[in-house]
């Protein structure tokens, strides 16, 4: 009997089991995915023991855990918020907005990176840790859903421990770094020394190595050196722990203690040492419970496991008495073993012993194999019973074909309020609300309302199952409260309806398709505006109906196949654009007509990809306005545009003549100045060849009357001789001067007229417009200096350069200085590779910062109706820029006159392709 009972038990709760997989899927499912994030870099023991128990403890789960690795690398590269966010983003990118099963963390740093992404990305994901100071156990009391190993607990026991064996102490020397595990294990290490006053402590940090191993060498046998994490020195350089030790231990001429498996190496005494492998292996353990359902709550922070270790060697080199040694020590590399010249016989030996404990271990078998079958059945029996006690479900167990209750569970109590015995007396037909409801049918799940004991209705989730046990056909129930998720789901449907309405009696047309492309929506302003009603097209794939005049996709069409982009090209051309205010949405305008091509309008659509939680295309959604009467306006508006521009280019023609107009008249006032000021040069010299000649002429008459008359003496004929040497040589002179001026003339009006170009010093033409230029300084004492190398020949148009020097210096006489005032002007060249920089320079009043921004605008004048057209600076501009290819630049420093800089070519473009150097005049101011 009592073994039917525990078969119908196991059943019951195998069928328990099998109905929780089923109803409520546990932490672990098909590649239930943890994120481990270890604080430093691979390769780095420390790191990889706790990895690699980590490893071992989850190793034969199932179904098997999906362990992804993250090195936060933070003993090369020095931990920061900036460093953080970075490797942040890199995770985020790789593991996205699925959050994991559990997040595991090696080390103070990887522990402050996982407690930031849960509460920024995964509030409700556990956190487990190793290696951890336990200075933060606090702060991490008020942390929920963590747990894990702190790493430093017994720092200060392990320096009492040696110390005891190492009574003659009197100094301890602690190395460390910066590091923030070294900085926690220092002040769990000062609260131990605090009640030790006699000893010395000295604290080695923030040094080089090297200057860490000149002071150990320094050391005696009544100092004790306490070795603590040491992987960065003060210039930087990274050490393993390994490295840190065999450095130590090869300096010190002290005991040399530790506090971690992975620093005993050769020379070091040994400690209490943490191992990384088993804060690995503890993390791991409470990492498959967790996954299992089957972890502590709240989850446990626990001190490390340690092992008292110590090395033989060194315990002879410092005379420690072994007796003075911790229970459960390990002693590495110990002395031969006496037994050890019975190796040879091991073999044989063991085979004897090994015959003899087969012997007894077949006698011993049939003993045990019945006392294991009787506990395996007890323990099998209280295991189902314990499942069957604590299922967060209610169970009901009932006798067939009769109905009565065989068993309930307290869950089925609890949620009910019966009493045991009262459920007993329950039939399940009597918790159901629904009166004549059909039977339930073995293995169906339904829903059903059922009465507590108190006559409250709740909603339930039902499946039965039955089951032979002996002779007898029991019937095990399966109840589940479901209440709040009915409600869940009737604020759902109440939503939907809500969003429903919203859509429904937006201004807007709105329609949809799901990933089949059928049309899941259509708002009544879809059907007012394409005339195709809801019912006509939703559960079709007809979405183009009432748009297009065809059959053909539409841009939702597109969106859920994937935007590929040929077939927007195809389907839509360039008339596409990504939206700007929703993110992966497309947008754009198009004309549309109807089937029969009796309606059209100009639309303005939008149309967006809908996702579902994992990022996918469900569907897409899309939104059409009505723009005709826009269009409509905006032809309006380009037919006045082009209006307008008509009128524009007719007031620009006429303008473009008024300045020509304005151009020839400058022109012929430029050239009547010019031939005006010629006129009064020519005056002089021509004036005294003709009072000259008057005067030979009246003593020419007189000598002849004198010959004619024969009163002419040798006296008369020297005298007229002489008068008559006198006057030739004045009139040569005042003729030949004439000559110059009219040559000179010629040159620059042939120039200015004909704008040809020739080959030419720069230094001769700049001679020749002094000279012509000489009546603007007549009697104004003003002085013209030129500093320009005889070498320097320039292929140009020497006319237009002669207009804008004329230009500049009849702008430095009548606007830079006062009628009282005698001025200075400078012009220098100078070569630039195949450029000539002309530098004109007056020491005026300058032009004022105000001025200098408008002197090239046209008919822009300080002196409007007293001489000045404004279009002097205009002309110089444009022959600068446009005729000889160069560029012109003006500045006026305060107090210094004007400063003109000319970069000109030395070779100008050619005719053929500059036709503004044909035909250009001479400007006047």
């Amino acid at each position: 009997m009592q073994f039917q009972r525990a078969a119908f038990y196991k059943r019951v709760l195998w069928l328990m089991a099998w109905l929780w997989c089923v109803a409520s899927p546990a932490l672990a499912g098909d590649g239930t995915r943890v994120l481990m994030l270890v604080s430093y870099h691979p390769g780095m023991a420390w790191s990889d023991a706790q990895l690699a128990g980590v490893r071992t403890a989850l190793e034969g789960v199932a179904p098997p855990i999906d362990l992804q690795i993250e090195y936060l690398d933070t003993k090369r590269v020095a931990p920061s918020d900036k460093h953080f966010r970075l490797v942040e983003a890199v995770l985020m990118s790789k593991i996205g907005a699925s959050a994991p099963a559990l997040i595991l963390a090696s080390d103070d740093d990887a522990l402050d990176l996982a407690l930031q992404l849960r509460k920024r990305h995964y509030p409700q994901v556990p956190v487990l840790f190793s290696g951890v100071a336990i200075s933060r156990s606090e702060a991490l009391a008020r942390e929920t859903r963590i747990g894990g190993v702190f790493d430093d607990v017994n720092v200060g026991s392990s320096l009492m421990v040696v110390l005891r064996m190492l009574p003659a102490t009197r100094r301890i020397v602690v190395v460390h770094d910066q590091s923030r595990t070294s900085l926690a294990q220092v002040e769990t290490l000062r609260e131990g020394l605090a009640a030790q006053p006699r000893l010395e402590v000295e604290y080695l940090t923030d040094i080089p190595a090297a200057a860490v191993q000149a002071r150990l060498a320094q050391l005696g046998p009544q100092d004790l050196v306490f070795a603590l994490p040491f992987n960065r020195d003060a210039n930087g350089a990274l050490f393993s722990h390994e490295e840190a030790a065999d450095l130590w231990a090869s300096a010190s001429r002290a005991p040399v203690a530790v506090t971690r498996d992975v620093a005993m190496r050769p020379g070091i005494l040994g400690g209490f040492l943490v191992s990384g492998l088993a804060q690995g292996q503890a993390m791991g353990e409470l990492a498959k419970q967790l996954i299992s359902g089957s972890a502590p709550q709240p989850l446990p922070m626990k001190a490390a496991p340690v092992q008292a270790t110590f090395d033989y060697p060194q315990l002879q080199r410092w005379g420690i008495d072994p007796d003075l040694l911790p229970p459960d020590v390990v002693v590495l590399n110990p002395p031969p073993n006496p037994l050890e010249d019975l190796r040879p016989y091991l073999v044989w030996l063991a085979a004897l012993f090994g015959s003899l404990l087969i012997i007894i271990g077949l006698l011993l078998y049939g003993i045990r194999s019945r006392q294991i079958a009787a506990r395996a059945l007890q323990q099998s029996e209280k295991n189902y019973r314990d499942l069957f006690d604590h299922s967060p479900d209610g169970i009901l167990i009932q006798a067939l074909p009769a109905g009565h209750t065989v068993e309930v569970n307290p869950r089925f109590l609890g949620m009910f309020g019966y009493t045991a015995i009262e459920a007993r007396q329950l039939q399940f037909k009597d918790l159901r609300v629904e009166a004549g409801a059909a039977p339930l049918t073995p293995t169906q799940a339904t829903e059903a309302q059922l009465r507590r004991k108190d006559g409250s209705v709740f909603w339930a989730e039902v499946s039965a199952i039955e089951l032979q046990v002996g002779t007898s056909n029991r019937a095990v129930i399966n109840l589940r409260d479901i209440t709040d998720r009915k409600r869940a789901e009737s604020l759902a449907q109440e939503m939907e309806h809500r969003i429903r309405q919203i859509y429904e009696n937006l201004p807007v047309a709105v329609f949809a398709i799901d990933a089949q492309h059928r049309v899941t929506f259509w708002n009544p302003q879809m059907t007012r505006l394409t005339g195709v009603k809801a019912q006509d097209v939703v559960g079709t794939t007809d979405s183009w109906r009432g748009i297009y005049p065809s059959k053909r996709p539409c841009l939702l069409d597109v969106l859920v196949d994937g935007t590929k982009a040929d077939d927007i090209t195809r389907f839509f051309g360039d008339n596409l654009r990504a939206s700007t205010h929703v993110p992966g949405a497309l947008e754009g305008e198009g004309y549309f007509t109807n089937a029969d091509q009796t309606q059209g309008m100009w639309g303005r659509f939008c149309a967006s990809p809908l996702r579902d939680a994992d990022g996918r295309i469900t569907g897409a959604i899309e939104t059409m306005i009505d723009i005709t009467p826009l269009k409509l306006i905006q032809t309006d508006l380009e037919t006045l545009n082009r209006e307008l521009e008509a009128r524009v280019e007719t007031r620009n023609a006429e303008l473009q003549r008024a300045m020509g107009q304005l151009l020839q008249s400058e022109k012929l006032a430029a050239l009547g100045s010019l031939v005006a000021g010629m006129a009064h040069e020519l005056n002089t010299p021509i004036g005294n060849v003709l009072a000259v000649a008057s005067t030979l002429t009246e003593d020419a008459a007189s000598f002849s009357q004198k010959l004619l008359s024969g009163s002419a003496r040798r006296g008369d004929v020297e005298k007229g001789a002489l008068r008559l040497q006198e006057a030739s040589v004045l009139i040569e002179r005042n003729a030949g001067r004439a000559a110059k001026l009219i040559s000179d003339f010629k040159e620059v009006a042939v120039d200015q007229t004909s704008s040809r170009r020739r080959h030419f010093s720069l230094l001769e033409v700049m001679q020749e417009i002094l000279h012509t230029t000489q009546p603007l300084f007549k009697g104004k004492g003003h002085t013209v200096t030129l500093d320009i190398p005889p070498d320097l020949e320039l292929d140009s148009y020497p006319g237009p350069l002669e207009q804008i020097m004329t230009n500049l210096l009849a702008n430095s006489v009548h606007h830079a200085f006062a009628a009282d005032v005698a001025g200075a002007m400078v012009i220098r060249a100078e070569s630039q590779g195949e450029q000539i920089l002309l530098h004109y320079r007056d020491n005026g009043c300058g032009i004022p910062a105000a001025n200098l921004a408008h002197i090239f605008e046209p008919f822009y004048t300080t002196k409007l109706g007293k001489g000045g057209s404004g279009l002097g600076m205009y002309l110089v501009y444009n022959l600068v820029s446009n005729v000889l290819g160069g560029r012109i630049q003006v500045q006026s420093p305060p107090g210094e006159g004007t400063w003109v800089d000319i970069t000109i070519p030395r070779t100008a473009p050619d005719v053929a392709t500059n036709p503004l150097a044909k035909g250009v005049s001479q400007p006047g101011f």
